[in-house]
């Protein structure tokens, strides 16, 4: 058994949520952590971070109406054990298949977690095909379907406007976050614009390659917006880049309404965090090596700057923008 499947037995036990509402990292940093380089160091980081997590959800009953079950945090379980069932039925790309279009309008799940964790156990799933990553994808789904829930307006992009001219219009709500990352978000109902603006986007052409646009769009934004609120700026950007390494693991039909509700959530989380942020302007300088990155992440020890680092260097290894190594050192920098 190798490095990623010993960690996700020993985390298969344990909740997708811990401490009233965080999410549980466990099985995403360890995937991260493998691409990383620093397999050998697993082992010893889920022994850290496994106190702090809580049991795994009980079983209240069989999904048999998904469509009322979904969104209700209080049935992980059974949708654990729904898609746990689903694995054994049909082909993981088949069951990928039918439930990705299903779960897509409520991306923003356990503050997109719950995409990002199924698209690390897609990515792991597809390299090698063993029980503990079965597990772990079921795992996954559960938590993305019982925390589902839908941000205001129509995700679908058909206006003229490119990234940088939709983000530079994008509304700010007013209100200092006092809550997590969900719940706050919610409060965008209060900005009437929000939907337009998003609407506003001219469609994607091309969606893998506007999909890696995102995700730069946003290493920047991370850059000059988000040094009072790292981490909630940083989803912004793991979220596309999980997403942009499982596209070809989904049927071609699939790929636009994930793009635009991509966007959405990118798009909430400026408007949502923005506010009383300094804005700072991009680095000057030479970033660090990959390398580099890759050990100072590993060595931090921080969930959320091993992720994100991890989807920085995948973006610098397609596109050669220091952006994302810029992206990359800032969060070691804010989170160690």
């Amino acid at each position: 058994m190798d490095h990623l499947d010993e960690a996700l037995v020993r985390l298969a036990p344990t909740g997708p949520e811990y401490r009233g509402g965080l999410s549980n990292h466990g099985p995403m940093v360890a995937e991260a952590l493998v691409r990383l380089g620093a397999a050998e160091t697993i082992a010893d980081w889920v022994s850290g971070y496994l106190p702090r997590l809580d049991g795994g959800p009980d079983v209240r009953g069989r999904v048999t109406d998904w469509r009322a079950a979904l969104g209700d945090r209080r049935r992980v379980g059974d949708w654990t054990a729904y898609f746990t069932e689903r694995l054994t039925e049909a082909p993981w790309r088949a069951v990928l298949a039918e439930w990705w279009p299903r779960l897509t309008p409520g991306l923003a799940a356990g503050a997109t977690h719950g995409v990002i964790r199924a698209s690390h156990a897609v990515r792991a799933l597809a390299e090698q095909e063993t029980p503990p990553r079965f597990t772990e994808l079921a795992q996954a789904l559960a938590y993305w379907a019982a925390g589902y829930v839908e941000l205001p307006g129509r995700p679908l992009t058909s206006g003229v406007r490119t990234l940088e001219q939709a983000v530079a219009v994008l509304p700010i709500l007013e209100l200092a976050p006092t809550e997590l990352i969900v719940a706050h978000l919610a409060h965008l109902r209060d900005l009437p614009e929000f939907a337009g603006v998003v609407s506003s986007l001219r469609p994607p052409t091309d969606v893998a390659a506007d999909l890696t646009e995102l995700t730069r769009v946003f290493a920047g934004v991370f850059l000059t917006h988000g040094r009072h609120a790292p981490i909630d700026f940083i989803h912004a950007v793991t979220a596309p880049v999980a997403v942009s390494s499982v596209l070809d693991h989904l049927p071609k039909e699939l790929w636009r309404p994930t793009y635009d509700a991509l966007w959405q959530v990118a798009a909430a989380l400026y408007s949502g965090f923005a506010y009383q942020g300094t804005v700072e302007p991009l680095p000057s300088d030479d970033p660090p090596a990959p390398g580099e990155l890759a050990g100072r992440a590993a060595e931090t020890g921080d969930a959320h700057a091993i992720k994100l680092t991890e989807a920085a260097l995948r973006q610098h290894t397609r596109t050669g923008d220091p952006v994302f190594l810029h992206a990359a050192a800032r969060s070691v920098e804010l989170l160690r």
